[in-house]
């Protein structure tokens, strides 16, 4: 089932991070126009660096299915669901999560640490929203969740994920 948000609970989760930006501009391959969503088994690539700098990951190198989640510390339904994204990853191993951070680099760095995130976290570059948006997320509201089969769209989530979330997204990229 998928949530839905009062105006008040989206407004805080909506993408308000630009400011927050590193200098890394987000690379994606197959850019749509802001007012088009993406379609599923439309193609999505992206580079973008890790969290601590030492890398850069790109969406469609990553051999087998991937989950992408946008998340903010911030964000109350984003930080709730991290739990399930490590359990998701821990369950599925053939499966690549990685989360993408709003956040400035060193709020990021203190969060992931604080709360003990495993998952490989990336920071989100120049525009965080036009990637979204390219993704299919017109409204930048967050979280927001893409799964991916060689760099094409099997299903995306706006909102929190619970288990049968992920689980209907699993069998999506299948």
């Amino acid at each position: 089932m998928r949530h839905a948000f009062t105006a008040a609970a989206l407004a805080c989760c909506v993408l308000t991070t630009l400011a927050h930006d590193g200098p890394h501009a987000a690379k994606p391959v197959a850019p749509a126009t802001p007012a088009i969503a993406a379609t599923v088994g439309q193609a999505w690539d992206f580079t973008l660096p890790s969290l601590d700098g030492s890398r850069f990951v790109q969406a469609s190198g990553i051999t087998g299915p991937v989950l992408v989640n946008f998340w903010g510390r911030d964000c109350p339904p984003c930080v709730a669901e991290l739990p399930r994204l490590q359990a998701f990853a821990r369950d599925n191993p053939h499966w690549t999560v990685l989360l993408v951070s709003t956040d400035s680099l060193a709020i990021a760095r203190e969060f992931v640490q604080r709360h003990g995130l495993t998952l490989p976290v990336l920071r989100p570059g120049g525009n965080v929203a036009a990637l979204m948006r390219s993704a299919g997320n017109r409204s930048g509201g967050m979280p927001f969740t893409v799964a991916l089969r060689s760099a094409r769209i099997c299903d995306t989530q706006t909102g929190a994920v619970e288990a049968a979330d992920l689980q209907r997204m699993a069998q999506a990229c299948s």
